[in-house]
């Protein structure tokens, strides 16, 4: 699995740059490592590991990060690999890379009277980043202006004027990445359904990339996604 795993940390990485991107905090992409040198937005890292055979490379580059930002910042070591600590950051939490290859039957199910729907207006994203926050009241990491990037696809379950359900879908040379699904607590199962099997209508012939924990990787793993390795996320 271990290059679909490579794979997956550059996807990702390009979703994080996307992000930071449309804060006007682009960052840089290394062999080993993306890196952002700029305060990166709530929920997103500075910096995210490429490869899991490089560490002194790797850890050059996120020394010279923290000796930039000082604290208040995450690294996403990819591959598990990479002893922190010394460097005064604390593993924040581990989750599990998840795949769905091609070929892999459609998963049934979805809640009923949702109409699924790509984001293009700016109206239709505040819907969909309203039901991604939910009643948190954290500042959202996202802006409209991701709507007209090429790579980025949102996708949302409507019922009626508003969004119950919905994810974000990256697009890159082999792969297609899945994050930030929402759903309803009471629905989860239904919806997670509906919103994958949209996806899935959009990826073709790509891989289906992401990572989950907790409930909703094991929600992933019943809809026909595998698990891969683990990653960390560290803190400082």
């Amino acid at each position: 699995m271990s290059d679909l795993v490579r794979l997956a940390a550059r996807n990702n990485a390009e979703w994080c740059d996307a992000v930071c991107r449309n804060w006007g905090r682009p960052g840089e992409f290394r062999p080993n490592v993306w890196l952002n040198l700029h305060p990166a937005p709530p929920f997103y890292p500075n910096a995210v590991t490429l490869t899991p055979d490089d560490d002194r490379g790797q850890r050059a580059a996120l020394d010279a990060l923290a000796n930039e930002l000082g604290n208040g910042f995450a690294i996403k070591d990819s591959f598990a690999t990479l002893d922190l600590a010394p460097l005064g950051f604390a593993p924040l939490f581990s989750a599990s890379w998840i795949a769905r290859l091609p070929g892999n039957p459609v998963p049934a199910g979805d809640y009923n009277g949702l109409d699924w729907r790509i984001v293009s207006t700016p109206e239709a994203f505040d819907a969909w980043q309203s039901g991604w926050a939910g009643e948190a009241s954290t500042p959202s990491p996202f802006a409209a202006s991701l709507l007209p990037d090429p790579a980025i696809t949102l996708v949302g379950g409507w019922h009626g004027d508003t969004i119950l359900a919905g994810a974000a879908l990256n697009r890159s040379t082999s792969a297609m990445g899945w994050s930030n699904v929402f759903v309803p607590d009471d629905e989860a199962r239904e919806c997670r359904a509906g919103a994958l099997r949209f996806a899935l209508s959009l990826a073709g012939n790509l891989p289906l990339l992401g990572y989950e924990r907790g409930e909703a990787l094991a929600q992933s793993l019943a809809l026909g996604f595998t698990a891969c390795e683990p990653l960390t996320i560290w803190g400082r």
